[in-house]
């Protein structure tokens, strides 16, 4: 059978035209949906202030064309709240409809809650350490001989109850994982608290040195007691021990014989004979291979 287009021409102008016509009717239909978890954002905080406590989020009740409302998120909206003359401590901020921020041609037409809450507290500022991260072990036959950084020390601020909590700061990851040189990297700088910060972004010049791994023996180190009560005496059996290191040869080399101070903790111990262990606290990078004997019989009067 022939194919005739034009047959019906009529026709088929008006059904493409009705058709048209309903895709714009539809489409064009004011339509309504609820949004969840609007974010919240809070501007012109106090420069004294921190927030430590917040409302996130809100819902929000929409109006618009029905073709937009399908593909509207509610990351297309924000809540914002203005902070502007807050205080430290509780408070409720009110959210209306006219500081939710919407995509052209959407009407907010409520906010659920009408209220949000913000705590903020007193913000203070301490300067602190910074501590690398050192993941990793040498190749066999190596050690770690010193690590350096730089800078020693950084500024963080936020909250100033928070800052007590906090002893140092750190810097990323620096592997050294079967390394058998010294190894040096620039990492960033961070607080392990989400509620501090540093004052301003800094990275950390990390250097670790990687010597040749050695022991060195102390023989004949003399014990000493610590933390005796006032008013006793006491003496070890036996009153000298053998002390191994272990650590860079450089450094095992530069210790004065001396050096190695082996002692025992009598902390809270009378008058009596006590079996107590030697304790050896290495300086810097090295570390303490056998003690021996590891106990001495410590006698109180």
């Amino acid at each position: 059978m022939a194919w005739h287009p034009f047959r019906n021409l009529g026709l088929k102008v008006v059904a493409l035209v009705l058709g048209a016509l309903l895709w714009f009717t539809v489409s064009g239909q004011q339509a309504e949906r609820t949004l969840a978890d609007v974010p919240v954002v809070y501007r012109n905080k106090p420069a004294n202030l921190e927030i430590t406590d917040q409302t996130t989020s809100v819902d929000v009740h929409v109006r618009g064309l029905d073709s937009q409302l399908r593909t509207i998120q509610a990351r297309d909206f924000e809540a914002r709240v203005d902070l502007t003359g807050a205080r430290a401590g509780a408070q409720s901020f009110s959210v209306r409809t006219d500081q939710v921020s919407a995509p052209l041609g959407i009407e907010v037409t409520t906010v659920a809650p009408g209220s949000v809450l913000v705590v903020l507290e007193q913000s203070g500022a301490i300067s602190m350490p910074v501590k690398p991260f050192i993941d990793g072990t040498p190749a066999q036959g190596f050690v770690v001989s010193e690590v350096t950084v730089d800078p020693l020390t950084v500024n963080v601020v936020g909250p100033a109850t928070r800052l007590g909590s906090m002893t140092a700061a750190t810097t990323d990851r620096v592997a050294i994982e079967g390394a058998s040189t010294t190894l040096t990297q620039n990492v960033s700088i961070g607080v392990s608290d989400a509620s501090l910060r540093l004052r301003e972004a800094r990275t950390a010049r990390v250097t670790v040195r990687i010597e040749k791994a050695g022991e060195r023996t102390f023989a004949a180190a003399h014990v000493v007691l610590q933390n005796l009560e006032p008013g006793l005496r006491g003496t070890s059996e036996p009153s000298v021990v053998s002390v191994l290191l272990r650590g860079a040869d450089s450094l095992l080399t530069r210790l004065a014989p001396g050096a190695v101070q082996p002692y025992v903790d009598v902390t809270g111990l009378g008058r009596g004979t006590h079996s107590v262990a030697v304790l050896v606290d290495p300086k810097g990078t090295l570390t303490v291979a056998s003690i021996r004997p590891a106990e001495v019989t410590v006698t109180i009067r």
